[in-house]
C-alpha cells in the first residue's frame, strides 16, 4: 500500500473517534483492582515468567504458569502451593498453535476468564544467521514471533467477551534496536514491537476495552542463555553470545524489578515498558541518525 505511513494517513486515523470514553474510564477504574483476577504467563518457569507470577501472585490473582520445563515448573507449583497461592500450572510450547488453543480452554475450564496475558516465552537464538543452520532462524520464529501471534489469538476473543483485559507481550530493546551477530533475534523482536503498537492502535480505533503493553528489557538476570540448544560456532556468534552473557551476569536487572513495572503498566494502561532508563534514549538517537540519512553504528 502506498503511502501507507505518510502524515496525512495517520492524520486521517487520528480524526477518526471510536474509542468510547465512558468505556474506557470503566475499564481503568477495573484493571486498577487486580485481586481475583486470573493473569496467564508464558516463560514462567524461570525468569521475568516466574517474576512475573509472583507478582501476580502477590496481588491476589489467580495465575496460570505455562511453559515447556516441565520440571522447573512442578517447581515453582510447589513453591507456590506452600504459600497458599491459587496457581495452575500446563505445559505449553507457545511456538504450537493447538497448544496455546488449549492453554486458553484450560485457563477457562479452570478459572472461567483471562484477565492479563503475558506472552513471556522467548529465546535468544544467537548464532550466524547467514552461514550457519537455518534452525536458529526456524526456532527462533517460531517461539518468539509465532509465540506472540499465537497467545494474541486465543485470549484476545476471550478478552473482548468479558469486557477487560490486558495483554502484555515480551519484545527486547533488541527490538528497537539491532544488534550484530543476532539477526533472528532482532528481527522477531522488532516484529513483537510492531505488532504490539499495530494492535494498541486497532482495539483503541475499535473501541476495545483491551489494553497492551510491550515490554522491552535491557540486560536482565534471567537464564535466557542457558535455553540455547545451539553453540555459537563463529567467531562473530562466539562474540556477540560472550557480550550477551556478560552484559547479564554484570549489568542485569533483577526479574522483580522487571515485573514489577510491568505491574505498574498494567494499571497505568501504559504501552511502553522500557525497563533501563539509561538506555531509553538509543532508539531516539537511532531515528534521528535515520531521519539524517545517517548510516548506521555500532
Amino acid at each position: 500500500m502506498k503511502g501507507l505511513a505518510c502524515p496525512s494517513f495517520i492524520q486521517h486515523f487520528l480524526a477518526l473517534n471510536f474509542v468510547d470514553d465512558e468505556r474506557s474510564t470503566r475499564y481503568d477504574s477495573r484493571m486498577k483492582e487486580l485481586s481475583d483476577k486470573v493473569a496467564v504467563v508464558t516463560g514462567a518457569a524461570s525468569g521475568i515468567g516466574l517474576a512475573l507470577s509472583e507478582m501476580f501472585s502477590a496481588e491476589g490473582m489467580k495465575v496460570v504458569l505455562a511453559d515447556v520445563d516441565e520440571r522447573r515448573l512442578d517447581d515453582a507449583r510447589e513453591i507456590f502451593s506452600a504459600r497458599g497461592a491459587d496457581v495452575a500450572t500446563r505445559i505449553c510450547d507457545t511456538s504450537s498453535e493447538s497448544e496455546v488453543e488449549d492453554l486458553a480452554a484450560f485457563t477457562m475450564d479452570h478459572y472461567g476468564g483471562a484477565h492479563v496475558l503475558c506472552n513471556n516465552a522467548g529465546i535468544t537464538g544467537m548464532g550466524d544467521a547467514w552461514i550457519g543452520s537455518m534452525e536458529a532462524w526456524r526456532r527462533t520464529v517460531d517461539v518468539n514471533l509465532y509465540g506472540v501471534v499465537h497467545g494474541i489469538r486465543s485470549f484476545l476473543p476471550i478478552m473482548n467477551r468479558q469486557g477487560e483485559g490486558h495483554i502484555v507481550n515480551t519484545a527486547s530493546m533488541g527490538g528497537l534496536l539491532p544488534m550484530p551477530g543476532a539477526a533472528p533475534y532482532n528481527a522477531t523482536k522488532h516484529a513483537v514491537v510492531a505488532i504490539s503498537e499495530g494492535l494498541y492502535l486497532e482495539l483503541k480505533l475499535t473501541g476495545s476495552p483491551v489494553e497492551v503493553s510491550v515490554l522491552c528489557p535491557s540486560w536482565v538476570k534471567t537464564r535466557l542463555m542457558q535455553h540455547e540448544v545451539l553453540a555459537p560456532t563463529t567467531p562473530m556468534a562466539t562474540l556477540m553470545s560472550d557480550i550477551a552473557r556478560s552484559g547479564i551476569d554484570e549489568e542485569g536487572m533483577s526479574t522483580t524489578e522487571v515485573a514489577q513495572q510491568v505491574l505498574e503498566a498494567i494499571r497505568g494502561d501504559q504501552f511502553w515498558i522500557l525497563t533501563h532508563p539509561d538506555s531509553r534514549h538509543l532508539p531516539v538517537v537511532r531515528m534521528q541518525r535515520a531521519e539524517k540519512l545517517v548510516n548506521p553504528k555500532f
